[in-house]
């Protein structure tokens, strides 16, 4: 190619190669499909209560609070079966569950929880409230590290000291069950 013409090809605006005109449908299918290759590289948090109600409230009670008060205690830093004096943890890695090494962590790190907890929610709460994963996942959310009224933007903590006849040691760890509710939610 002559140098003249190639500097006139050049100077030229680009020709669009193919006109685009994609449908909506064609357009939302594509995105759909890049949004699930960009999930699948990576791994989505799981959701202990989920995962515990889908897996194990079938055969266990339904929900894990009540399993956790009925069938764990904590010995020597370590969740245990009441009845049987199996740890936990390596009743879950042996196969009950037929849980992954992520999942045995999540039902851990959610029954550990809920065990050291004590039953401040349900002692305290449960009578007006929904349970206390529910509660808070529907009505707050965290900002920057506070845990505030989703629709009223109120100061929780400050809220419960004058709520539900809880001492200042129990709104501190009321406060810190309601904020773990909200970090293990799957978003």
């Amino acid at each position: 190619m002559p140098t003249t013409s190639r500097r006139a090809a050049l100077s030229r605006p680009l020709r669009p190669l193919v006109s685009l005109r994609i449908s909506k449908p064609a357009l939302a299918f594509a995105f759909a499909c890049l949004t699930a290759m960009v999930a699948a590289g990576h791994a989505q948090p799981i959701d202990p209560h989920r995962l515990y109600e889908q897996n194990c409230g079938g055969c266990h009670t339904q929900h894990a609070g009540d399993f956790v008060h009925d069938n764990l205690e904590y010995s020597d830093g370590n969740i245990i079966g009441s009845r049987s004096d199996r740890e936990l943890r390596a009743f879950l890695e042996a196969g009950h569950g037929r849980l992954s090494p992520d999942e045995v962590e999540a039902m851990v790190v959610l029954l550990t929880g809920i065990q050291q907890s004590g039953r401040l929610f349900h002692d305290k709460c449960i009578i007006c409230h929904d349970r206390a994963v529910v509660l808070a996942r529907r009505e707050l959310i965290l900002r920057d590290g506070q845990l505030i009224g989703r629709y009223t933007d109120r100061d929780i903590e400050q809220f419960l000291s004058g709520h539900g006849r809880l001492t200042s040691d129990e709104v501190s760890k009321m406060v810190e069950v309601l904020k773990r509710h909200l970090g293990t939610r799957e978003r």
